[in-house]
């Protein structure tokens, strides 16, 4: 495919309507391409342009006046037409000094008929022209897209893919996986690839495109880059990018780019379904941790890869629980959790952690091996986030998703009490306000403990009065109770986070010391009702 396929001025003044036409000014533009021919007399009427046409004129609406044929000559340039005919004549006998300076300044051509010529002839001509090229171009990416579809079910359908593009557009061909080395087609020097590089690090990265939608990044003054991101499942796998010279790029790079981006998407997500059968080997262990298998700590090492004297990483169990009411599936009736997978390892390798994962039903349980174990909540909160975006995205709707994080593991075969942990976590979300095991502080025994009648008994025991006075007078001791202890029994703090006076307080106070006794604030005393309003709160949430 051509360079520019589009009709250009210089292209069209090659016609036989063109032949009594001279280029007056405005030379360096002849390379711009014409969308359409537009008849325009006056200046007032340049708000009809839309861009890209080339303009006919025989001078009727400016004729010798100075100001009205340069305010003519800047209001088609503003509205981006590529060039302007005049028809010397009876209105223009020849093109003024004043308005040549302006078209040569701006390189904008500026062309005179030195003979009578028929408008509608050169419309006609010239729109055949320009509708004869888009039919073209049409044919040419239809067949271009056949050609792609092929060569994604061939063996290294990834390089084909590339060689056929680069063939179609005559362009540097570049191919920049999030995971995984670049690919220049054709080749490159490495000092080259390595600066391509970090320029796609430094601006495509950062920039963050929606896929399907494409970006340009400068190289220098004549040259840039122009890419757009490859996406499955919501997530940027790949970038695929075009070096421009002396070029911007116009439909058909985009369309071809575009194309080749979702022939190329698919590759990629097939390859991640294949990686992840291959992998099942290794998440199948998860069954027998998550069931405190037999296996011995060397036996694991070595299904999992580690040599037997190799420090470990340390590792996080997490669980990850749909909230819907009924199992979430894909269009094809498979679990949701388990289509996502693939994508879901992406996402935890990006953040620095080597997962191993296990749908079932409902739930996805992960052990996350930590490759940079800095930092490591900050990251997980971050992968946490964009997994359950990928979630609600796939099931199209707002799902209700909750999360169990455990503490820091070193060992796999007491991974299973790690993910007791994680189940503690996950059980207790809704009232400690935290997915992660290391906050839930005294709330770790609550959780722990689940005779809920003992807990009951516990509760009445040490609030059951507040409570019955509270529920017999519309009365606010236990929360008073609540606030005076979580302010260090602070009257004054404590009053200002009621917003009361300190009168009143001191009131509630004694009615409290009156229903619980004497010695409500000394230590033992204090630290069961402390503990009996946290169990009160959960229960009751």
């Amino acid at each position: 495919m051509q360079a520019h396929w589009r009709l250009t001025v210089a292209e069209a003044l090659k016609r036989p309507l063109f032949r009594h036409a001279e280029v007056i000014a405005g030379r360096g533009g002849l390379n711009r391409p014409i969308r359409w021919v537009h008849i325009l007399e006056s200046a007032e009427n340049h708000k009809f342009l839309n861009g890209g046409e080339l303009i006919l004129s025989t001078g009727l609406g400016f004729g010798s006046d100075s100001q009205k044929r340069l305010a003519y000559l800047k209001g088609v340039m503003e509205r981006g037409a590529v060039g302007v005919c005049i028809e010397l004549g009876e209105y223009i006998r020849q093109i003024p000094e004043d308005m040549c300076e302006l078209a040569n300044h701006c390189q904008f051509p500026l062309i005179a008929f030195l003979e009578p010529v028929r408008f509608v002839d050169i419309t006609l001509d010239l729109h055949e022209r320009i509708v004869n090229r888009h039919t073209e171009v049409l044919r040419t990416l239809e067949a271009f897209t056949r050609d792609l579809q092929q060569l994604s079910l061939q063996p290294n359908g990834l390089a084909r893919i590339l060689e056929r593009l680069q063939k179609t557009v005559q362009l540097q061909t570049i191919f920049y996986p999030c995971e995984g080395e670049p690919i220049f087609f054709p080749a490159m020097p490495q000092t080259v690839q390595q600066e391509l590089v970090q320029l796609l690090q430094s601006g495509a990265f950062a920039n963050q495109l929606a896929p399907g939608s494409s970006g340009v990044l400068p190289i220098s003054a004549k040259k840039s880059i122009v890419y757009q991101p490859i996406a499955a499942m919501g997530q940027v796998l790949a970038y695929l990018g075009l070096i421009l010279y002396e070029r911007t790029a116009d439909e058909f790079l985009l369309l071809a780019l575009d194309y080749t981006a979702a022939a190329i998407a698919q590759i990629l997500l097939r390859k991640m379904v294949v990686e992840e059968q291959a992998r099942d080997r290794q998440d199948r262990l998860l069954d027998q941790l998550l069931a405190g298998g037999s296996l011995s700590e060397e036996q694991l090492r070595s299904l999992l890869g580690f040599a037997p004297k190799t420090a470990l990483p340390p590792y996080l169990a997490v669980i990850l629980e749909s909230g819907a009411e009924r199992p979430a599936v894909s269009a094809d009736g498979s679990l949701l959790f388990t289509d996502l997978l693939g994508v879901f390892r992406m996402v935890l390798r990006r953040y620095g952690f080597t997962p191993l994962l296990r749908s079932r039903g409902q739930r996805l349980y992960m052990l996350l091996l930590l490759e940079r174990p800095a930092n490591r909540r900050e990251q997980l909160e971050k992968a946490m986030e964009e997994i359950s975006q990928l979630v609600r995205k796939g099931l199209g709707r707002d799902e209700p998703l909750h999360w169990g994080i455990s503490r820091l593991g070193d060992r796999f075969d007491t991974a299973a009490r790690h993910f007791q942990e994680a189940e503690q976590a996950l059980a207790s979300q809704s009232w400690a306000g935290s997915p992660f095991y290391d906050d839930l502080g005294v709330h770790r025994l609550l959780a722990a403990q689940q005779d809920d009648y003992a807990q009951r008994a516990f509760v009445d025991d040490y609030l059951g009065p507040l409570l019955r006075h509270d529920q017999q007078h519309n009365s606010q001791l236990l929360t008073t109770l609540r606030v005076f202890l979580d302010h260090h029994a602070n009257k004054q703090e404590a009053a200002e986070k009621l917003f009361i006076r300190r009168q009143t307080l001191y009131h509630r106070l004694e009615k409290i010391k009156e229903l619980l006794g004497e010695s409500y604030l000394e230590p033992e005393h204090r630290l069961c009702l402390e503990l009996a309003l946290r169990i009160y709160e959960r229960l009751n949430r």
